[in-house]
């Protein structure tokens, strides 16, 4: 009885939280009609797409407006998203825009204020109630291509400012984005489980395509997956798919609704995910809320010699639906037993200790999502500044960072900032970050994979890019860049006073504005930039143009 009446007052929560979220009303955030390059939930590297990406038609410096009533409470210039801003809305939620070009006149001047009075290009800043207020519709600022951005876009992301999952604008904007175009499977993949099934004869995953002549035959316990794209009115951009529901001779299976995640969520998109398809199955430590199965976790018992019958129905939030069927023939085989060759295998539920001779990596409980075989070997260089540490022959992306640690066996430089852990990725090699202390270096990574210290005693490469157009054009623009642990800072001053530069993330170019309210215009000027990398090593370029 007690469990009952739980059941009863969660099933009220979500019904009044339901009646809520229909209740809350935006405004388009931009003033033409809208099409969307990237929809709420599609596959990223590591992560889900937290909102929306509405085109700008090829344009940047359009009108971007706040999509409800609110306030501006986060301001952000970012190397990542360009100029952003938050505005929490008193409805209950909070809208971000990014990778705009700038801000309206208010925010723009207190944010360039903000900027040279505390010496800093990058900036966060927090911002109470009533400072910049703002009505629905109102400009807030300006689209753009800024920050990790292939093209002029506004990226519009909308969370519960409570509870800060994100959840997908698209529902408040129905009436204004077309769709009459159904979800499309493009191929399925059948998931044999450890130990336990066998799909072919064989216990490795396997494709096939839709209305496949091929026989599938299958024994023991198996996941299904899809690798599927939703279209829409007006483009040729392929999505992400809203709802995907599948079934077995007429019982549903599992079902999974992409509306909400959470930021802890975010990385479960490596278990959910593989290689495009999309498992209708939940992996044991997997605790995404959006993929909904029994207690069988969505694993499919094939223990009859028969045909089972299995249906994807995939639908938009328009309700455009399609459905694709295959058939598996149940087929008595034999299933080998799981016996992992690898000396190491992480258990998902447990606490993991890694450790050899100065190595060691702590991977707590949760951080892998099933038991996971791995590769883990230290090899030796005659010379080396440490072992190179192979935690597994692939990445394997880990929930959250998990601590490495590397023992120095040769100090090349007495300097033990000038250390840190890079990882090897296809030949080359990645900095990862690292600090020294009592003879290890250590470093928080985010995958499994092959590891070593490096050391970085290089200074940044600091260049003039056509600096005979400076005084013409009033932009004055350089190269920077760093080849081993990346470019960390970098600060600029003209006449020996601080002047605001902005870096292309994409492009490693930096350009500075110049401005005659803060550089007296006609005759020459002396430029100091600079740059300093994350180890700790600088470079300093000091030059004069006449404007």
């Amino acid at each position: 009885m007690k469990r009952y009446i739980i059941a009863l007052m969660l099933l009220s929560e979500i019904s009044l939280s339901a009646q809520e979220s229909k209740k809350a009303e935006f405004v388009p955030p931009l003033n033409f009609p809208l099409v969307l390059s990237g929809n709420f939930g599609e596959l990223r590297a590591n992560h889900f797409h937290g909102g929306l990406d509405f085109k700008t038609q090829g344009l940047t410096g359009l009108p971007v407006h706040s999509i409800a009533d609110g306030y501006v409470s986060k301001i952000y210039v970012s190397l990542g998203s360009g100029y952003m801003i938050h505005v929490r809305h008193p409805n209950g939620y909070t809208s971000i825009y990014r990778h705009m070009i700038g801000f309206v006149r208010s925010l723009a001047e207190y944010t360039e204020k903000y900027q040279y009075d505390h010496e800093v290009d990058d900036v966060e800043i927090d911002l109470p109630p009533g400072q910049f207020p703002v009505k629905a519709g109102q400009q807030i600022g300006w689209s753009g291509n800024e920050g990790y951005s292939f093209g002029p876009h506004l990226h519009l992301d909308l969370f519960e400012t409570e509870t800060g999952d994100f959840v997908d604008p698209l529902q408040f904007f129905t009436n204004v984005v077309k769709d009459t175009k159904a979800p499309r499977a493009e191929a399925f993949m059948l998931f044999p489980q450890r130990g336990t099934g066998v799909v072919n004869g064989r216990q490795t995953n396997q494709s096939f395509l839709p209305n496949t002549k091929r026989v599938i035959e299958a024994w023991g316990e198996i996941g299904a997956g899809i690798k599927a794209h939703d279209y829409m009115d007006g483009t040729y951009n392929r999505y992400g798919v809203r709802t995907i529901t599948l079934y077995v001779d007429g019982k549903e299976v599992c079902s999974s609704t992409m509306d909400r995640y959470s930021p802890y969520e975010n990385r479960m998109v490596n278990s959910w995910a593989y290689a495009g398809f999309l498992k209708s199955f939940r992996d044991p430590g997997n605790k995404l809320r959006v993929l909904h199965t029994g207690e069988d976790r969505g694993i499919i018992t094939i223990n009859e010699e028969r045909n089972y019958h299995f249906l994807f129905m995939l639908k938009d939030l328009y309700g455009n639906v399609s459905r694709s069927t295959f058939t598996v023939h149940g087929h008595k085989q034999d299933i080998p037993e799981w016996n992992p060759k690898s000396k190491y295998v992480l258990k998902w539920n447990e606490m993991n200790i890694l450790k050899e001779p100065g190595v060691q990596m702590i991977i707590p409980a949760g951080m892998v999502y099933q038991d996971e075989p791995i590769h883990f070997e230290v090899n030796e260089y005659p010379g080396a500044i440490s072992s190179e540490c192979q935690l597994d022959n692939v990445a394997l992306p880990l929930h959250a960072p998990c601590e490495l640690q590397l023992g120095i066996h040769r100090m090349i430089t007495p300097d033990t900032t000038k250390y840190y852990i890079a990882q090897k990725v296809g030949g080359r090699f990645k900095s990862v970050g690292g600090k020294y202390a009592n003879g290890f270096i250590y470093a928080d990574i985010k995958e499994l994979g092959t590891y070593t210290v490096k050391v970085d005693t290089v200074s940044p490469r600091i260049f003039p890019v056509l600096k005979s157009f400076w005084g013409k054009t009033g932009i004055a623009s350089l190269s920077i860049s760093d080849n081993e642990t990346g470019i960390k800072t970098y600060k600029g001053k003209i006449d020996g006073k601080f002047v605001l530069f902005h870096l292309k993330m994409l492009s490693s170019r930096i350009s500075c504005q110049l401005d005659a309210k803060r550089i007296r215009k006609g005759g020459q000027h002396n430029l100091e930039l600079l740059v300093t990398d994350n180890c700790g090593n600088s470079s300093v370029y000091r030059d004069s143009f006449v404007w």
